[in-house]
């Protein structure tokens, strides 16, 4: 069983985890900002900023990872149930609730990144249907074959022909 220090060892972790989070989830909705009002320059700052953020998440996580094994703890949810039960429940519980408010912090930035996604595909779908237009092709131009499959075919505009 951990001593005391091990243990202020791992609170210290998951704390960082959730700062390291929460972060995140900052610039996250400033990335959202920058990607609403298409600033590319706010766009790239965040996006470098994000990357050096995630390696410092990397870092933390593989912490908390080599703390849990070193400690013969099975790094799963299962494993982390049968450590926190095997614990006094004072440390069981302040355990269990900063781990439970890291497990909230991700749920959030998973949340606030898969928008961030959405938003950058929306845009990438809007510049290929902007730029199939300047090129003279009709996107909507599909004919049938003798069997019946949808079949694509490119036609020129005037546009594309200017």
């Amino acid at each position: 069983m951990p001593d005391a220090q091990t243990h202020t060892e791992l609170r210290s972790l998951i704390d960082q985890g959730v700062e390291l989070l929460h972060a995140l989830e900052k610039l996250l909705d400033a990335e959202r900002r920058a990607l609403e009002t298409r600033d590319l320059d706010a766009i790239t700052q965040s996006t470098e900023s994000k990357a050096a953020l995630l390696e410092q998440v990397d870092a933390n996580f593989r912490a908390r990872h080599q703390w849990l094994t070193t400690q013969g703890v099975e790094p799963s949810a299962e494993g982390w149930q049968l450590f926190l039960q095997q614990q006094p429940d004072s440390i069981a519980e302040q355990l269990g609730s900063r781990w439970q408010t890291l497990a909230e912090q991700l749920e959030q930035v998973q949340k606030k990144s898969l928008i961030n996604q959405q938003l950058v595909l929306r845009c990438q779908e809007n510049t290929n249907r902007l730029l199939s237009i300047l090129q003279g092709k009709n996107q909507r131009s599909q004919l049938y074959s003798r069997s019946g499959q949808s079949d694509s075919f490119s036609t020129q505009s005037h546009i594309g022909k200017a």
